[in-house]
């Protein structure tokens, strides 16, 4: 994947997921992470670009941490929570899946083009792909989405 694709979507991420409040940049907490690995592809073609982000099942707090990962030229994704491909923490997700062109990739304010996924796979409740993430290595079976 194009290392301006992943620093756009990273930035982004890291705008909507930081606090108002102009207070002490907060650390990492302490969570255990283990690697999620998975592939996506889209009426039977890859979908490269696309990110997956993975939702606390229960919910949770609004500043929860939403693991996601960008799918590569052949659809394969690593998650990523704090640093490129740290992976998830234990837990069952909801999944979401969104892809998009990027227009201007690598400016600092990117612009994208229209969505190329049905809306159901935008959101938690209705997508209809969950995954559980165990101690050790996580492999998500296929995302297999379609038009339907």
């Amino acid at each position: 994947m194009k290392k301006s694709l992943w620093v756009c979507v990273l930035g982004t991420l890291l705008m909507f997921s930081s606090g108002c409040g102009g207070g002490k940049k907060q650390d990492a907490p302490t969570v255990s992470l283990h690697p999620v690995t998975g592939k996506v592809s889209f009426d039977g073609k890859a979908a490269p670009g696309a990110v997956v982000t993975l939702h606390p099942a229960q919910g949770g707090a609004a500043n929860a941490v939403t693991p996601f990962g960008i799918a590569d030229e052949t659809g394969q994704f690593q998650v990523s929570t704090y640093a490129p491909a740290d992976g998830a923490p234990e837990g069952r997700y909801k999944v979401t899946v969104s892809w998009a062109d990027v227009k201007n990739p690598g400016a600092s304010d990117p612009e994208y083009g229209p969505e190329k996924l049905p809306r159901k796979y935008l959101s938690p409740s209705t997508s209809g792909l969950e995954v559980e993430v165990k101690p050790g290595s996580t492999e998500v079976p296929p995302l297999v989405l379609t038009r339907r």
